[in-house]
């Protein structure tokens, strides 16, 4: 009994210990200048890892004197891309959320995926040595599937890891949609700025870098807009985390009749055969990006948010629609597996198309569970606005993506090292 009374003490102590700390820096970091000078340089830090990452990839030299191989550079680039999401998911913590667990939760979590990444690295370099198409399809399969692992996590920091919070999920869809938004304005209008003022200045020197290489120019806009694209969502909080707004969900519900629009003209143009999806590669991959935008748009909608009659109509029939087109993208991905045989692309897109087949299933069970509820409970609904359709639960799939994510990224290249 002593024994157990004194390790309760113990954790008693340090419960308390570190509870101190974050009060002490959470209360250092309610000051606006102090946080937000923060938040600016770990956003410096990590904008000049990805840049350089970049740079990397854009110079087979430096990569090879760097890492001593044409692949090793694979190793590399993941950790700058992984501390990049890192540090997004870190200003989170800065201001009045400062919790060193939920902190220590997240770079854990990252460290994790790195460590996957690199084990799984190993297998994939010993394939790519003999098939460069194979290595170069898991790069880019691997790049866009850990941004949803990358993304999950960055949510869970967001509302303080509560998993079940449903709620607090949905919020962060938005919040991480308008920070998009305005991040992307403002690159939009500094990038046009900088264009008219670099056009200006190449203009006059333009005797004096005539002797330079084409390529180092490029490598040079590319470099600085890289740069300040990925330096600007830091930007973007220090501003928004003070004036919240909305302005992605009514952007994804003004998407939604165009997605209908262009899910019957895509239906229809299946009649000609010549741009059929399952013979035509250019289709097929309009097909399949169409899928993902609307697949991927139902997650910003936010229903729960006020909405108009008009809006939940479409909430309602968007996914059923969206469902027989999925059924037809699965089935042309089919197809070409079976005509042009098997890679990690097509095994790829057709546990994808199955993936947001089930989303969509699952958002049609809560419509259809939240409309029998309506037709129960008539008399208790004074207003046919007040009408709640779906349920925020519904974001919970995106634990799917990131379980998908993760077999997609770490298992199937081993697998397809293996055995392909």
């Amino acid at each position: 009994m002593e024994e157990n009374s004194i390790q309760n003490n113990n954790t008693n102590e340090k419960t308390n210990t570190i509870n101190d700390i974050n009060s002490k820096i959470g209360k250092i970091l309610e000051n606006n200048l102090i946080s937000n000078l923060i938040i600016i340089f770990i956003g410096l830090i990590a904008s000049s890892l990805i840049t350089f990452t970049i740079f990397i990839l854009m110079n087979n030299r430096i990569s090879r004197f760097l890492m001593d191989s044409e692949y090793s550079f694979t190793l590399f680039t993941p950790f700058f891309h992984l501390f990049y999401f890192f540090s997004l998911s870190l200003i989170f913590y800065i201001n009045k959320n400062f919790n060193l667990k939920n902190i220590l939760i997240t770079f854990l979590s990252a460290i994790f995926i790195f460590i996957v990444d690199l084990s799984t690295g190993f297998f994939i370099r010993s394939v790519a040595i003999d098939n460069m198409d194979f290595f170069e399809q898991i790069s880019i399969i691997k790049y866009i599937f850990n941004n949803i692992i990358f993304f999950i996590i960055i949510a869970l920091s967001y509302n303080g890891f509560q998993v079940l919070n449903s709620k607090s999920i949905s919020e962060f869809f938005t919040f991480s949609a308008d920070i998009s938004i305005f991040a992307g304005l403002i690159a939009g209008v500094v990038s046009a700025v900088f264009g008219i003022f670099a056009a200006i200045v190449l203009f006059l020197i333009k005797d004096i870098i005539g002797s330079l290489d084409d390529d180092i120019i490029i490598k040079l806009i590319v470099l600085s807009g890289s740069f300040f694209t990925s330096l600007f969502p830091f930007l973007v909080y220090t501003v928004y985390r003070n004036m919240k707004t909305n302005i992605s969900i009514y952007l994804s519900r003004i998407l939604m009749p165009f997605s209908l629009l262009f899910i019957f003209i895509l239906l229809i143009l299946l009649l000609m055969p010549d741009i059929s999806p399952y013979d035509n590669r250019v289709s097929f991959i309009l097909y399949n990006i169409m899928l993902a935008i609307i697949v991927l748009n139902m997650f910003f909608i936010r229903i729960d948010y006020k909405s108009s009659i008009f809006t939940k109509a479409l909430y309602i029939v968007l996914p059923l629609i969206a469902i027989i087109f999925d059924i037809l993208v699965l089935t042309s991905s089919l197809y070409r597996l079976v005509e042009y045989g098997i890679s990690p692309n097509k095994i790829t897109l057709i546990g994808t198309n199955l993936v947001m087949l089930g989303n969509l299933i699952f958002i049609t069970f809560f419509n259809i569970k939240s409309i029998l509820i309506i037709f129960k409970k008539t008399d208790s609904i004074p207003n046919i606005k007040e009408i709640t359709i779906g349920n925020t639960k519904s974001v919970f799939y995106i634990y799917i993506y990131g379980v998908w994510a993760f077999i997609v990224c770490f298992i199937i290249p081993v697998l397809y090292s293996i055995f392909g």
